[in-house]
């Protein structure tokens, strides 16, 4: 069975807190995609942010066996249990590392704000962390993702993020027709959703960053 309580953190209270950064900046929480580390995350992220104006934070998921990759054990958020349009979701996964990260961040969820994203399977628990875990967010930035339990997608609240969404054309993981469906519910269920294609793999390009960057500028995601 996975462990959902993540026991061994790569971080230590308060290092999310970033030099340069106004003490009462929003925290960029990253997350990073299925097999990798947070170290995949940290260069986007510095990218995302060169004025030095948002605290940054990376997490390492815990290992686990992934059922897509028969029983591999793996950095993964969560099981998955295959990739297909009408395959199987781990509910139960989802809700016990939403609880965990939860306690984990109640430093940093307790300060003036929060921008949730992720790369691939980071940024499905990004937007499941906002859609169903109740993680209050600035903004929500998708890498290469997909919407986790789409056909319960519940309604956008008054306080709904804005939701940044870039995909590759040449996706050969997560096609692009996941970043499509995933944005026409959204947008049906009130979402603010701004979605962007790249001539790109499963991957992220320095035009996507850029064009993140600007997001959260218009959005006015910034410290006040």
């Amino acid at each position: 069975m996975a462990d959902d309580s993540l026991p061994a953190l790569d971080w230590a209270p308060g290092s999310w807190q970033r030099p340069g950064a106004q003490a009462d900046a929003p925290v960029l929480l990253l997350l990073h995609g299925l097999g990798a580390s947070q170290e995949d995350m940290q260069a986007v992220a510095e990218l995302l942010d060169p004025q030095r104006r948002y605290h940054l934070l990376t997490l390492n998921a815990p290992r686990r066996a992934v059922t897509l990759n028969r029983g591999y054990v793996m950095p993964a958020w969560y099981d998955l249990l295959g990739l297909g349009p009408d395959s199987a979701e781990d509910d139960a996964g989802m809700q016990a590392i939403a609880r965990s990260l939860h306690a984990a961040l109640a430093p940093v969820m307790r300060g003036s704000g929060l921008i949730l994203g992720g790369f691939s399977q980071g940024a499905a628990l990004s937007l499941y962390l906002h859609l169903h875990a109740s993680f209050a967010a600035r903004a929500v930035l998708v890498f290469s993702g997909y919407l986790p339990l789409r056909q319960v997608t519940p309604p956008a609240s008054d306080n709904a993020a804005p939701i940044f969404w870039g995909h590759g054309t040449y996706d050969d993981v997560l096609p692009l027709e996941y970043a499509q469906w995933g944005e026409e519910i959204l947008q049906r269920q009130g979402y603010a959703v701004t979605c962007r294609d790249y001539p790109m793999g499963h991957s992220i390009v320095p035009e996507e960053i850029a064009a993140a960057r600007e997001f959260l500028a218009a959005s006015a995601v910034q410290p006040t």
